[in-house]
């Protein structure tokens, strides 16, 4: 039997094809951003189709053993990390500065 992944894991997994803004070349103040962008629109994709309004919600959702957020986890973290809830809520917060008009 095959097995297709779901329609939002799909969706999730689209966002690496999208076209993106260069990074800038001079680095801003402070901490190093250890995760990108593009993670932040990952996660803004899959609370916007859960409707899923908190960052609290969200990682209860991605806490459940159910198959769907079993095969979001991979795809929401980076160097094989996943952010903090206190990262998810600043960096969805700063996210429409950061993303071009």
């Amino acid at each position: 039997m095959l097995r297709h992944p779901s329609v939002l894991v799909t969706l999730v997994s689209l966002v690496d094809r999208l076209p993106w803004p260069a990074e800038p070349t001079k680095r801003s103040r402070g901490h190093p951003r250890m995760y990108s962008d593009r993670l932040i629109v990952k996660a803004l994709v899959v609370m916007i189709i859960r409707r899923l309004y908190t960052v609290y919600t969200f990682l209860a959702f991605l806490d459940q053993d159910a198959p769907l957020p079993q095969q979001l986890r991979p795809l929401l973290s980076e160097h094989g990390r996943f952010p903090t809830r206190r990262t998810w809520e600043r960096r969805l917060v700063a996210l429409p500065q950061h993303l071009p008009g």
